[in-house]
């Protein structure tokens, strides 16, 4: 079958047609990349990288008015070049909210579910609908699917999952902590149990995902137990533009003093602040680590960022009990063995023993980075959440195939 898989971001869209092969048990195996395509800075002058397996290329700037726009001029050159059949289209939602925990064919039940979640992920799930339903009137008869990124942690126990605010409040207003990069998480943990050549119903892990937005989940026996992100993304870890955890009274604190709407607070918190609030350089961590030696600020915020990380590897390590891997991924995590090194760096004490040459040689591939006597090992696992989704809607569509049968 082929699925071509929707990626949604707040001002990018990332597709790719990906073919699966099914094995004889009917589940996902093999898996082929038909075609790409990446439309960025959408607006009045989106960048678009669209490419396939025959050499067929298209790259330009134009106008692009929204997601929606982005994906017909998708389909429109898919159609272009031949490579218009498709099976399956399968959607990546940020917010699922209550009702919408598992991977999901699409029916209006669904759709109003992710409208209703909507409101704890403003900036992602509007266009993400909005792709799913251009998408879908253009493909009438090709079966949608959606995954969310809040899934994967609907496992959270209700001590970690609930803020110790008044009980009523939380549930009149639905606050709870729903937790992100779901799928990411769940790619991590599926690889390094392939890796180790288990189930991911044995593997305890901690698995971090570290881009512009940064997470860290302690995952107990496959499921979910803890996550840093809460009832939205701006929990937790230090990130790009984003706080991560403060103390609460400074939201308060700032708008009094500077005299500023909650709006405009919280555009400080997402926007202003993190790597880029803290270095005044950039959020892009290759940016801020040039200059980090002449730059006192620069290499506070590195200090900082990779201090957060190590504070919730030993708060899950505690939560855990007993854990078998530490896993990087993201394109922080991939991609920067300084900062690998230096989150791990002192954990010794919890088991943790990275290797200094396999870190380095590790950038950009999966790989185990920790000494063989390292009670915890340490993996190097770059994400792949197209291929994730593609099988997920695969195994979900064989599954309603044979119940219909």
């Amino acid at each position: 079958m082929r699925f071509l898989v929707f990626n949604c971001g707040s001002s990018s869209l990332k597709l790719e047609l990906i073919e699966i092969h099914y094995n004889a048990g009917h589940q996902p195996e093999n898996a082929r990349r038909l075609a790409r395509g990446t439309f960025e800075e959408i607006g009045p002058r989106a960048s678009i990288r669209m490419s396939d397996e025959s050499g067929h290329k298209l790259e330009s700037s134009e106008p692009i008015a929204d997601h929606k726009a982005a994906a017909v001029r998708a389909l429109d050159w898919l159609g272009e070049i031949g490579s218009a059949n498709i099976d399956a289209v399968a959607h990546r939602i940020v917010h699922g909210g209550e009702q919408v925990t598992e991977p999901a064919i699409v029916t209006d039940g669904i759709l109003s579910a992710l409208s209703d979640a909507s409101q704890f992920a403003p900036l992602h799930n509007p266009p993400a609908i909005s792709v799913l339903r251009a998408v879908s009137e253009k493909l009438i008869r090709v079966p949608a699917v959606i995954i969310t990124d809040t899934g994967f942690h609907h496992s959270l126990p209700e001590a970690a999952r609930n803020y110790a605010i008044p009980r009523l409040l939380a549930q009149r207003y639905g606050i709870r902590r729903f937790g992100f990069h779901g799928i990411g998480h769940a790619w991590m943990l599926e690889r390094c149990a392939a890796m180790r050549g288990t189930t991911v119903e044995h593997l305890n892990l901690i698995t971090l995902h570290l881009g512009a937005g940064c997470s860290a989940t302690a995952i107990r026996q496959g499921q979910s137990v803890d996550t840093s992100m809460g009832l939205t993304p701006l929990e937790g870890l230090m990130m790009g533009t984003r706080s991560g955890d403060i103390d609460p009274a400074i939201f308060t604190f700032l708008a009094a003093r500077e005299k500023l709407s909650p709006d405009q607070v919280e555009q400080i918190l997402n926007h202003e602040s993190g790597l880029l609030g803290v270095s005044g350089i950039s959020n892009d961590l290759r940016e801020i680590e040039a200059v980090a030696e002449q730059n006192h600020h620069a290499a506070l915020s590195i200090e900082m960022f990779c201090y957060r990380i190590r504070k919730y590897i030993g708060a899950y390590t505690a939560v855990l009990g007993h854990t078998d891997a530490i896993v990087f991924g993201g394109g922080i995590g991939e991609h920067s063995d300084i900062v690998r090194e230096r989150v791990c760096a002192g954990l010794e004490p919890l088991g943790i023993i990275v290797n200094p040459e396999s870190n380095r040689r590790a950038n950009g591939r999966e790989a185990c980075i920790s000494e063989q006597q390292s009670p915890v090992a340490v993996y190097v696992i770059p994400l792949d959440e197209e291929l994730y989704i593609a099988r997920a809607a695969a195994r979900l569509l064989s599954e309603s195939g044979r119940q219909n049968d």
